[in-house]
């Protein structure tokens, strides 16, 4: 199976790392540079601190069969600190216990490695493997790690459009977004529809070189934690062969305690007791 990237508005999903929230009032005024950096900010600002999230994944692939995933994260992000995230499979059994686990420094490229239960060891994600399907998913390793748009894009504010999620009306921007050069971003460029009262990112679609849409991402459903608006359920498709995959957020939650930086030492995977938050269940 071949595979299939989204583009990154749906990105680091199970960690919460990059969780996309709300920034108070509307702003007036923005340019489409300055709103995709309070996409970003906003989702700093939630991603302060210790977070833990059980997500749901649901992949339709291109030949008609399926399969589901169930997954735990647990991500850490400290000022002036690496981002951090660890993501443990629960679901189904034959990779239960697998972990993820990726170290992002500031400024810096993150750092990727995968705890193989079965042969007890863990291996590192070198750059070239981190575009391969992360758990068979519309998600590569890359994705699944922290990261921004800003950075890897530039954008232009092109109008304003509603869309309806669930039973809400939503006000949204829409962003014509174009890779800046050099930068390792995942399509050449996109479209984005960011919501004007919270900055979340409701809707984004995918262009190859030659301006032809390859993939999609739709926010089905809205939440919130902790006051801010965010995903419940989002789908990510990919136009071309129409595999797809549906992430349900079950759960997000602050740990009682923080979480200690040993957790996220590759050396410590085989260690890692997932009682110790409530992972096991």
């Amino acid at each position: 199976m071949k595979r299939k990237t989204i583009w990154t508005g749906c990105v680091a999903l199970v960690t919460g790392l990059v969780v996309i929230g709300a920034f108070g009032a509307m702003a007036a005024g923005l340019t489409g540079d300055e709103i995709l950096q309070k996409v970003d900010a906003v989702a700093s600002s939630i991603s302060e601190g210790s977070l833990i999230s059980v997500v749901q994944f649901e992949n339709v692939y291109a030949d008609g069969t399926s399969a589901s995933n169930v997954f735990a994260g647990i991500g850490k992000k400290d000022k002036g600190k690496p981002e951090e995230s660890l993501i443990y499979f629960k679901e189904p059994a034959d990779v239960a216990g697998t972990i993820f686990l990726s170290v992002k420094p500031q400024g810096k490229d993150a750092r990727m490695w995968l705890y193989l239960p079965a042969l007890g060891m863990t291996k590192e994600i070198v750059a070239k493997q981190q575009k391969q399907s992360f758990a068979g998913s519309t998600f590569s390793y890359k994705d699944m790690g922290n990261r921004s748009y800003a950075d890897k894009y530039s954008a232009k504010l092109v109008g304003e459009e509603t869309l309806t999620i669930g039973d809400e009306q939503r006000v949204c921007y829409v962003l014509d977004l174009t890779a800046r050069p050099g930068a390792d971003a995942d399509a050449p460029t996109s479209k984005a529809w960011v919501d004007k009262e919270s900055f979340l990112m409701l809707k984004s679609e995918d262009f190859n070189a030659s301006g032809k849409m390859e993939r999609t991402m739709d926010v089905l459903s809205l939440t919130k934690f902790e006051g801010h608006l965010l995903a419940g359920k989002m789908l990510a498709t990919n136009v071309v062969d129409k595999s797809s995959t549906t992430i349900t957020f079950i759960k997000r939650q602050r740990p009682k305690n923080e979480i200690p930086d040993s957790v996220f030492n590759p050396e410590n995977l085989a260690m890692f007791d997932p009682a110790t938050y409530d992972l096991q269940n």
